[in-house]
C-alpha cells in the first residue's frame, strides 16, 4: 500500500513539475513550442539559446511571422544581458487582443496610461514594461502601430531592464547627467523623453538594438547615450 500511495504521489510531483515547465503567466514558453512550427523553423534556434526560457507565446492562434519578428529582435542583445534578464526571472510575453486581459495588466483596466494626452487607455495600448512580465502585442512592433517607439518589444524590455536589472538606472547620476545634456539633441521637442529619464533611456536603448540606421542617428546625435548603453552588459 505504501508502495502504491509512493508511485502516484511522484506520478502527480511530476505532473505538477511539467505543468510549471511549460506554461507560465498564461502561455507557452518558446522552449515546449512545437519544434515542427512555423515559428522555430524561422528562428532557427540553438536549445541554448537563451530566449528560449524568457518569451512567453500564447496559447491561441496567433501570426507566428510577426513573434518570430519580435524574438529575433530580442536575440539581438548581448548574451550577458540575455543571461541577467532570464537570472532576474524577467519574462517577454507576447499577446493578442487586448493589454489588460493579461492578468498581470488587468489592474490597469480603464484607466489612461502616464504622458498620454489622448485619452487613450491601457485597454488599447499595446505593450508594458517595468515589471517581470514584459508585454508586446503581436504584429504591434513598429513606431504608428499604436505607439511612439521605434521598436516596441525593445522599448519595453527597457524599462525592465532599467527597474529590476539595474535597480532604477534611470536614478544613476551619471545617466541623468547624460539625459539632461543630450535629450534635446536626440527627441528635440518629444515632452515624453525630454521629461521622463526612464522614458530616454528605454528609447535610446531600442535605437540602439533596432537597427544600424536608428544606432547611428543615437551615436550621432547623443553619444554619451550611445556610449552608455553599449557598456551595459
Amino acid at each position: 500500500m505504501k508502495k502504491r500511495i509512493s508511485v502516484i504521489g511522484i506520478w502527480v510531483l511530476l505532473v505538477v513539475l511539467l505543468g510549471n515547465s511549460t506554461q507560465s503567466y498564461d502561455g507557452i514558453i518558446l522552449k515546449y513550442y512545437p519544434s515542427n512550427s512555423l515559428l522555430k523553423q524561422l528562428l532557427y534556434l540553438d536549445d541554448n539559446a537563451p530566449v528560449n526560457e524568457l518569451v512567453i507565446l500564447p496559447e491561441q492562434k496567433f501570426d507566428e511571422e510577426k513573434a518570430a519578428a519580435i524574438i529575433k529582435n530580442i536575440q539581438q542583445l548581448p548574451p550577458p544581458l540575455l543571461a541577467k534578464i532570464h537570472q532576474n526571472g524577467i519574462y517577454l510575453k507576447l499577446f493578442v487582443g487586448k493589454l489588460t486581459d493579461n492578468p498581470s495588466a488587468k489592474h490597469l483596466r480603464g484607466l489612461i496610461p502616464r504622458g498620454y494626452v489622448n485619452q487613450k487607455k491601457w485597454d488599447e495600448v499595446p505593450g508594458i514594461g517595468g515589471g517581470r512580465v514584459v508585454l508586446v502585442k503581436i504584429g504591434h512592433s513598429e513606431k504608428g502601430m499604436g505607439h511612439g517607439s521605434v521598436n516596441l518589444e525593445l522599448h519595453e524590455l527597457a524599462h525592465s531592464i532599467d527597474r529590476i536589472i539595474y535597480n532604477k538606472l534611470r536614478f544613476d547620476p551619471v545617466f541623468l547627467h547624460i539625459w539632461t545634456n543630450e535629450k534635446h539633441a536626440l527627441f528635440q521637442n518629444q515632452a515624453y523623453f525630454i521629461t521622463l529619464p526612464e522614458e530616454y533611456f528605454a528609447e535610446a536603448f531600442a535605437m540602439y538594438y533596432v537597427n544600424e540606421e536608428n544606432r547611428t542617428i543615437l551615436k550621432n546625435k547623443a553619444p554619451l547615450t550611445y556610449e552608455y548603453i553599449k557598456n551595459l552588459q
